[in-house]
């Protein structure tokens, strides 16, 4: 008898998900540190596994000059304010690969060739993943769907695209010539706002929308950053305005499927053949 109710007790127990004799697991969800390296400041938050913020961001101007190791105190400075966390996204103004910096056009010489994901794994002891900002404003911004482009106007002029939700990874718009010989970041960069003055700063990015549209054939352009505030003129249907939040937002999804394009897989199959076989 007495056999019989320890049998009926594991049953119960088995229906209701327990195991007897094991402790209770606790589901924990991943918390992320979002930081968002810009050429005028630093801004952290935390994130839960939806990519909601669950602190405040906290920002401080960068530092000068903006070397590797004046950030990382900055960032340290800042995490100690947030909570706990476990795992890190930042997003960076420059080229990345493989958490390495190779261009960092408005901070300072030192950040070439920093491996910055292994400083950041050093300090804090947690993984970590990097991608150029403007990348993950997109991944903060886009739908997904069809030729969707992002520009950040800031200190420089970042940009990514995307094709049905696949990043292009470390385009570099800014450094592409514009008009009269000169960049998109020499035209449409904070300097070059605050030199020419936002009326003639909003003609020059009419028309850099304009020469965007034609030449990529977007669907939707975004438009982020801190100097987005700034714009004065209606924009086309097709371009929106978002939040500077987004770029930290996006840190969620480095840590999602991979979001850089898939090389076409090859037929493996005689079935597969004989389909590509067939007249369009």
């Amino acid at each position: 008898m007495r056999k019989l109710k320890a049998s009926s007790k594991r049953g119960a127990a088995a229906k209701a998900g327990k195991s007897i004799g094991a402790p209770a697991l606790i589901s924990q969800p991943l918390r992320t540190l979002a930081i968002d390296i810009g050429g005028s400041g630093v801004k952290v938050e935390v994130l839960d596994a939806n990519g909601k913020p669950t602190t405040p961001r906290a920002r401080v101007p960068a530092p000068h000059p903006p070397t590797p190791d004046a950030i990382l105190a900055v960032i340290e400075g800042l995490v100690r304010m947030e909570g706990e966390f476990e795992r890190i996204s930042v997003g960076f103004p420059g080229v990345v690969k493989n958490g390495i910096v190779y261009t960092a056009h408005n901070l300072a010489p030192d950040w070439q060739r920093f491996n910055l994901a292994r400083a950041l794994r050093q300090k804090f002891g947690k993984p970590v993943r990097i991608a150029n900002d403007a990348d993950v404003q997109g991944l903060g911004s886009i739908s997904g769907r069809s030729v969707e482009l992002v520009i950040t106007l800031g200190t420089g002029f970042g940009s990514s695209l995307f094709i049905d939700g696949q990043l292009v990874p470390n385009l570099q718009l800014g450094q592409h010539p514009f008009r009269k010989g000169k960049s998109y970041e020499e035209h449409l960069g904070h300097a070059a706002m605050e030199r020419v003055g936002k009326k003639k700063w909003n003609r020059r990015l009419r028309q850099a929308i304009g020469t965007l549209s034609a030449t990529f054939n977007y669907n939707r352009l975004y438009i982020g950053g801190g100097n987005a505030r700034h714009i004065g003129f209606k924009l086309p249907s097709n371009v929106i305005a978002v939040s500077n939040e987004e770029g930290l937002l996006g840190g969620i999804a480095l840590w999602r499927k991979p979001a850089l394009a898939k090389p076409a897989a090859r037929p493996r199959t005689a079935k597969l053949k004989a389909v590509s076989r067939r007249p369009a």
